[in-house]
């Protein structure tokens, strides 16, 4: 049904407390259209990088506003693909998973469930229904190009719960220091060796945390995005930093939404 291969992340989006804020804020800071699709499916929209076809374009990631009753967003909720929603529904619960919405159709498109892992961590399972459901962009300028898990434990026994729900490969990268006892855990869908993501321990503010995953967009300068972020009515979360390879950072949008952002790296 769709190119996203199982298991891998399949799509992100948000609810905001206001949708008149954060939808400006987005095309402006990214550069994308957004297609609003009416009050029959809660005014949800959809962002996308232009491609000169009818609405958004490739869809990169959504926000719809809160329904009444819950709390906006605080993050980018995300969601992976699986075959069957219901079925890997029931076999997370079975690996210590907690279900927080059971499995519902949406349209004709998906299927969905949203959960919490062992850690207390929100992801999603989505089984798509129809061709070019999920992202139409994945590691290039103003797309989602990498998720990242944090833990206050062992990055590998965090990652053991997806791999036996979603079949991912999960290895210690190149880079990684061996004497650590905490090693980042890089993530793949199985028989994927390009890698969507990752898991590193917390440390110092960390640790105040919960665990949860956080989505990072790719951009060409990770400091101007910041300034831009500002200059928009956003704000930043986390001031620029360097990783191996990369410069991150996070920032908000004018509701409180955090999102990460990384300086652009061409996947090889």
């Amino acid at each position: 049904m769709t190119s996203i291969p199982i298991g891998a992340p399949i799509w992100s989006d948000a609810l905001t407390s206001d949708l008149a804020a954060d939808v400006p804020f987005y095309e402006q800071l990214f550069g994308w259209a957004s297609m609003d699709a009416g009050e029959d499916f809660g005014h949800y929209t959809t962002f996308g990088i232009p491609d000169g076809s009818a609405g958004p374009g490739r869809p990169v990631t959504g926000v719809m506003p809160c329904p009444p009753g819950m709390e906006p967003s605080r993050i980018w909720n995300l969601q992976f693909r699986v075959a069957d929603c219901d079925a890997a529904t029931e076999q997370a619960r079975g690996l210590g998973g907690t279900v927080v919405a059971e499995p519902q159709d949406v349209g004709g498109m998906l299927r969905f469930a949203m959960l919490n892992d062992p850690n207390g961590a929100s992801f999603g399972l989505v089984e798509a229904k129809e061709t070019g459901t999920g992202f139409g962009a994945w590691g290039e300028p103003n797309s989602v190009s990498w998720v990242e898990y944090r833990v206050d434990g062992v990055p590998a026994e965090a990652m053991r719960f997806y791999a036996d729900l979603l079949g991912w490969n999960v290895n210690t990268p190149p880079w990684e220091d061996a004497s650590n006892p905490k090693p980042y855990a890089a993530v793949s869908a199985a028989g994927q060796e390009r890698e969507f993501g990752g898991c590193h321990a917390a440390e110092g503010w960390e640790l105040d945390l919960p665990s949860q995953w956080n989505v990072m967009v790719a951009v060409e300068d990770a400091d101007r995005m910041c300034e831009r972020a500002v200059e928009l009515g956003g704000s930043v979360a986390a001031e620029p930093m360097d990783v191996p390879g990369l410069r991150i950072a996070g920032i908000a949008t004018p509701t409180g939404t955090i999102v990460g952002i990384q300086s652009f790296r061409a996947w090889e």
